[in-house]
């Protein structure tokens, strides 16, 4: 019986560049450490149409757990950068935000994570406006222009409820 784990990496190159859904390249990486080095990211087409992986509520470890609409199935992926975050989710990307006022966007599958502005500075914005507490920020979400993935020119915007004031927040990546 052949021992997969010794495919050659052309062949698995080769492969990979056939893969078209994010779940299979996933799946096709995790199978064992010969064939996740054959199946680098650079030969997955990420231009290819994809169905969003819908993410579940927090369940306060280090997993999220993503719900598949064209499987049908729950996914639990290892993602311990987002322990104690806030996540949302944009453009294949987690805009996180702790409790510390640290916001970030990470991707979930190559853990690439780039670091923002402080929350802080979101509320320098409004210093004389609102008087209220730095916890009291509610319903964020955030929305890139772009992904980070395919683009270095892309915009982040935050929107954001501090104390009655709606307000939105502009993050230009420099590059």
């Amino acid at each position: 019986m052949a021992n997969w784990a010794e495919l050659p990496q052309d062949l698995l190159t080769h492969i990979t560049e056939r893969v078209k859904v994010i779940e299979d390249f996933i799946a096709f990486r995790a199978v064992c450490t010969s064939w996740r080095t054959g199946a680098r990211k650079k030969f997955f087409d990420a231009l290819s149409p994809q169905v969003p992986l819908l993410m579940l509520a927090d369940k306060d470890d280090y997993y999220r757990e993503f719900y598949s609409l064209s499987r049908k199935k729950v996914s639990r992926i290892f993602l311990p950068e987002t322990r104690g975050r806030e996540c949302f989710p944009s453009k294949g990307w987690l805009f996180t935000m702790s409790y510390t006022g640290e916001m970030n966007l990470l991707h979930p599958f190559s853990h690439i994570n780039i670091q923002l502005p402080p929350r802080k500075d979101l509320l320098l914005a409004l210093e004389g406006l609102v008087v209220a507490p730095e916890e009291e920020i509610w319903n964020c979400m955030a929305i890139l222009s772009a992904s980070p993935s395919r683009t270095s020119d892309y915009v982040l915007v935050v929107n954001y409820n501090y104390g009655r004031v709606n307000s939105l927040a502009f993050w230009r990546h420099e590059y």
